[in-house]
């Protein structure tokens, strides 16, 4: 399968086991404080649980079936049938699809592809994307959720956004928030919903930071040194030949910018919900 070494497929499979070992989690989401502000380990999935249940919370009362696209380890899928809903997934990655398949019984079909090569002739009474929604092509996107959608029909989508602003963001990931608005404007799909959490979202940046200072860079230079002292050749090799990458690598996650300032500053994370 194409996408099977995608560095975004990668990245979410390696998110799993991280959270899985360290933080008791598998869900693959931020953390919603809206009381507290400070993300810890210990709060941490009870923060995703929290996010979790804003997401059902504004789910509509005459929704029954939903395709939850990029469903992560299934956790929130999960949920949603528990509560009564027929839930179908579209995952790319064929490790977390296994997950899911674990989780889910035989009424929910899997689909392992991207969103914009879904091939199905079924339609939904919702379409969800939970921090999937950055990663999918925008024009294609919404013209495939238009023709997936049933008849009134809703789109709820709980992402980050890039907002239009000067400056260089630390942060990768998210369609530009007036690019988005723009689209959406092109259908016949109305705003229903729109809430801004970007502040009670913030917290999970600090914790990363938090992980990066305390753990990953501390591991990463003991690494380097051992690896130096054991292999001065080939790590002049390395560093040499993969310079821009390591380079990029530096200016982003050793950056020290990793922070819920500047995710505040730069991003927007919404709760929109649309009816077609």
């Amino acid at each position: 399968m194409k996408d099977k070494f995608n560095s975004k497929v990668i990245g979410l499979d390696a998110g799993l086991l991280i959270g899985k070992f360290f933080m008791d989690t598998e869900q693959l989401h931020y953390g919603y404080w809206p009381n507290e502000k400070t993300a810890t380990a210990q709060n941490f999935s009870k923060a995703q649980d929290r996010h979790s249940e804003l997401i059902i919370d504004n789910i509509p009362s005459t929704v029954n079936k939903i395709l939850d696209v990029g469903s992560g380890s299934g956790s929130l899928a999960k949920k949603l049938i528990s509560l009564g809903y027929q839930v179908d997934c579209v995952i790319p990655s064929e490790f977390l699809a296994e997950k899911v398949q674990q989780k889910l019984d035989t009424s929910s079909i899997i689909h392992i592809t991207k969103f914009e090569n879904l091939n199905i002739s079924q339609n939904y009474d919702l379409i969800l994307f939970s921090e999937s929604f950055q990663y999918v092509q925008l024009n294609k996107s919404i013209g495939k959720i238009l023709s997936i959608l049933d008849k009134n029909g809703y789109l709820l989508i709980c992402d980050v956004f890039h907002k239009n602003v000067s400056g260089i963001s630390p942060m990768r990931g998210g369609h530009r928030l007036d690019l988005f608005e723009n689209e959406i404007e092109k259908t016949d799909l109305t705003k229903i919903t729109d809430l801004d959490i970007t502040l009670e979202t913030a917290p999970t940046w600090d914790f990363l930071n938090q992980f990066l200072n305390e753990v990953a860079i501390p591991i990463s230079d003991m690494s380097h040194s051992y690896m130096k002292y054991k292999y001065p050749k080939l790590i002049k090799l390395i560093k040499w030949k993969y310079r821009k990458k390591l380079d990029k690598i530096r200016k982003v996650w050793l950056s020290n910018e990793l922070t819920g300032e500047n995710f505040a500053k730069f991003k927007s994370y919404r709760l929109f919900l649309y009816k077609k």
